[in-house]
């Protein structure tokens, strides 16, 4: 049991308290008011005067206790209530001749039968003295209650003298239960599911966020331990039991492990949260069971993808892995940092691919593929643009028709072009990033020198009018100071390009790796680009290998 005993009554249990003392201090006035009991030679003598109209007559039984508490001997308690309930205000013997017996206060303490609480009654004194806080005390003790005691209500009662209905004096506290231990996902997201919002304030039905990534040692939940209670007391001091809190445990799933203190749940592998039931994983594969549409929104992962439809026109897949497609890729756009893997195919100008690794699909049409590894297509590309780190190989009908085939190796199929001499590139011998990064360098190249010319003319100009002023006005001077800055910081910067430059065209010029294998046709109107080397194919050649000899492409049977 704590060491403070005293408990706090609340503002409205309070107001009660002060109500009824209230009432009781009044009452107590009124019935001073309406007995008399006199001790005469021949006898006690009791007087009981009507109540006027606006006040409140005493009951009987009030009277009668009044009478009691006065210790009268041979007194004949049947004529004190025929007087109580006659009230004639007339003096009516009721026992024989005696001293009056002086008698102190007294207190009386009574506890509940669940000893939740206990009242106090203060009785007056018979011409002795009032109740102290002394026989308050005891009182208590005597009752065995030594808990939850208000000394202002001890005061309140005391004050009074005479308190002939009970005042709540002690309370017990209740007991308060544990809480149970909670979970709380920490990688939970507030707006999973609801569509971004954009800009200008519309919602963008195409990013849902539906997908909840988290990383490699992300703590995904965090457990609040169960709470064992606070115990009550009774007035009496005994306890009162508390319920503890109920114990939940964390389940940990598939690439999620326990902290080393229990509490948390830690992912081990980068990937997206699951919860079932209780248990929380994380799976490092996420499947659409469909196409990628305004049903799904966009899918960004942090991990591999699995789409069992196609992707839609204007939808993107973003994986930190692979991808797979059961269907076709249709106007969409799929970056990953692993391989590609479309079952059907790649279609529309808007479907763009950009694959860490080799991608598969069974033919490619008016699209863009970027690949980090081997392009293998199982039937045609046709008017599209495709970047092969390594090499691109075409089976089936083995077509290569329109737009621009690179391969950093080797480029391998059976008919490319067509009768029509339709204009189609293929290079290969070198990688895609590094012709296409030496043709940015050669376009900034190019650009800076043209500013690097105005500058040139400009500070000419300004010289020629320091010449023929004499001295450049402040505007000018300032003008001629910015313009020289200009001029020395674009020296820098083409110095250094034509550094990169000339290095991005040595491993161009050194590159003699590519060849280009064509088991069907190669009909004119081709470009080959092997290395540095060029040729434009004027004539149809069949079953031929091409490579570079040289400066030269030379044309070989195939082998």
């Amino acid at each position: 049991m704590p060491s403070d005993f005293k408990i706090n009554f609340s503002n409205q249990e309070m107001d009660k308290i002060m109500e009824r003392a209230d009432e009781m201090a009044q009452k107590h006035t009124q019935k001073s008011a309406k007995t008399l009991i006199e001790y005469k030679d021949d006898g006690v003598y009791l007087s009981v005067f009507p109540p006027q109209p606006s006040e409140t007559p005493v009951s009987p039984e009030d009277i009668v206790r009044d009478v009691e508490a006065r210790k009268i001997e041979g007194i004949e308690f049947t004529k004190v209530r025929q007087i109580a309930r006659e009230m004639k205000g007339e003096p009516v013997y009721i026992a024989p001749p005696q001293k009056e017996v002086i008698q102190d206060g007294t207190v009386r303490v009574e506890v509940s039968k669940d000893k939740l609480e206990a009242f106090i009654w203060v009785y007056p004194p018979q011409g002795g003295n009032p109740a102290k806080s002394e026989d308050v005390n005891k009182a208590l003790k005597d009752n065995n209650v030594v808990y939850g005691i208000r000394e202002d209500v001890i005061q309140i009662a005391l004050n009074l003298r005479n308190v002939s209905d009970p005042l709540l004096i002690a309370r017990a506290s209740d007991p308060i239960d544990g809480q149970d231990a909670k979970i709380e996902l920490k990688a939970a997201s507030a707006m999973r599911g609801k569509p971004a919002e954009m800009v200008d304030g519309r919602m963008d039905f195409y990013n849902l966020n539906l997908i909840q990534n988290v990383e490699q040692g992300e703590v995904l939940a965090v457990k609040t331990p169960a709470t064992p209670g606070t115990p009550g007391f009774t007035v009496t001091g005994e306890e009162i039991p508390a319920k503890s809190g109920k114990d939940v445990q964390l389940a940990a799933g598939k690439n999620v492990e326990l902290s080393e203190d229990s509490r948390s749940l830690l992912a081990t592998a980068k990937g997206h949260l699951v919860v079932v039931g209780n248990k929380i994983g994380v799976s490092t594969i996420y499947e659409v069971n469909g196409d990628v549409d305004f049903n799904t929104g966009n899918v960004e992962f942090n991990g591999s993808v699995i789409v069992k439809g196609s992707i839609r026109e204007g939808f993107k897949v973003a994986a930190y892995g692979d991808v797979e497609v059961m269907d076709t890729i249709a106007d969409g756009i799929v970056e990953c940092t692993g391989s590609l893997k479309v079952k059907n195919g790649i279609v529309g100008k808007k479907s763009f691919i950009k694959a860490g690794g080799s991608v598969f699909t069974k033919f490619i049409e008016n699209s863009t593929v970027e690949s980090g590894g081997d392009v293998v297509v199982g039937e045609a590309v046709m008017h599209s643009k495709v970047n092969a780190k390594k090499s691109l190989a075409v089976g089936g009908k083995g077509v290569i028709v329109g737009g621009v085939v690179r391969a950093g190796e080797e480029i391998n199929c059976k008919i490319v072009g067509s009768p029509l001499a339709t204009i189609t590139d293929l290079e290969a011998g070198i990688s895609p990033e590094l012709r296409q990064e030496h043709f940015r360098m050669v376009k900034e190249k190019q650009a800076k020198e043209v500013d690097f010319d105005k500058a040139d003319k400009a500070i000419k100009l300004l010289s020629q009018l320091k010449q023929a002023m004499g001295e450049l006005p402040p505007d000018k001077l300032a003008i001629m100071a910015r313009v020289t800055r200009v001029q020395v910081q674009l020296a820098q910067e083409l110095e250094e390009l034509k550094h990169a430059v000339e290095q991005a065209e040595f491993q161009i010029l050194q590159s003699e790796r590519g060849r280009i294998l064509v088991q069907g046709v190669i009909h004119s109107g081709v470009k080959v680009t092997i290395g540095s080397a060029y040729m434009q194919i004027q004539d149809d050649y069949p079953f031929v290998s091409l490579t570079r000899v040289g400066a030269d492409i030379k044309i070989n049977p195939y082998k």
